[in-house]
């Protein structure tokens, strides 16, 4: 994205190192306060004081804006084993893309957070579906990591992945009640449920907004190169030289250079155009790679 590269020169120094720790360290800050205040007759409710609804910033609460990132939006084991995978997934993508990136990518999905707040201002509005977002991303740059459940059990990332496309569907065409509701607020009827359909649609625009552009460009080069395969198959011929990236061979430009990647693992040849331009291909043993 060169609008990001202009922003990164600009204001790179302004980053957040280890947001999605921060975040985590946060919401379980919050988590336990509740806790501790439940206990006591008449104390604060945190959670109800930080969480994020339209009608109360507009009322002057304006701190909310910034205090709902913090507030967590579950409780139990459960939500701690998925607070656990959104720190080791959030700090896999600071690495790869930098701190400033990820800092860019969480931002978007909290300001379409904070605009569907303002559309439903009745509903209070949490993060859960922004960790989604984290979990496709994570499954887009690291496909092949496997989870393992009870540290036996290893689960692709991708099949995660498919779950959360699932459940996004499921909520946006059948009106599913929310399961990042909880305690935080007085949920919306199933059938009328527009705080959750709003949340998925954000959830898919932060994501598709840093990998539209990736996954269409997949797409026509899988096309490409089917037809580069078909007409070779036709002719006959088998190319020598084909881009890993485009599927572009010395027949289609006799012009062209064709080099290998020292960076990509494995034998994986790019023309010129996309040398320097292409996702580089790591091989991994289920591991989270480095930056």
């Amino acid at each position: 994205m060169k609008l990001l590269d202009r922003l990164e020169r600009r204001l790179g120094r302004l980053a957040v190192p280890n947001l999605a720790l921060l975040i985590a360290m946060g919401q379980g800050l919050v988590l336990v306060m509740n806790w501790l205040n439940a206990s006591q007759p008449g104390a604060a409710d945190v959670m109800q004081g930080w969480q994020l609804k339209g009608s109360e910033v507009l009322a002057g609460e304006w701190w909310r804006l910034l205090t709902f990132v913090f507030v967590p939006p579950g409780g139990g084991i459960l939500f701690l084993f998925a607070l656990y995978l959104f720190v080791v997934m959030g700090g896999a993508l600071e690495n790869q893309w930098g701190a400033f990136r990820f800092n860019v990518y969480m931002l978007v999905g909290c300001v379409a957070s904070v605009a569907v707040a303002f559309i439903v201002p009745d509903q209070a509005v949490t993060v859960g579906y922004l960790g989604l977002s984290v979990v496709l991303a994570f499954a887009c740059l690291f496909p092949d990591f496997r989870l393992y459940v009870m540290f036996v059990f290893p689960v692709p990332i991708k099949f995660l992945a498919w779950f959360v496309w699932f459940f996004y569907g499921v909520t946006l065409f059948s009106g599913m009640a929310s399961v990042f509701d909880g305690d935080l607020g007085d949920e919306l009827p199933s059938d009328t449920n527009w705080l959750d359909k709003l949340l998925v649609l954000s959830s898919i625009l932060n994501f598709a907004l840093f990998f539209g552009s990736d996954i269409l460009s997949k797409i026509r080069s899988g096309q490409r190169r089917q037809q580069h395969r078909r007409q070779s198959e036709r002719e006959g011929v088998t190319p020598f030289h084909t881009c890993s990236h485009c599927g572009l061979t010395e027949k289609d430009d006799s012009q062209m250079l064709f080099q290998f990647c020292s960076r990509c693992d494995g034998d994986h040849e790019y023309c010129q155009d996309h040398l320097r331009d292409h996702e580089h291909v790591v091989e991994e043993d289920g591991g989270l790679p480095g930056g």
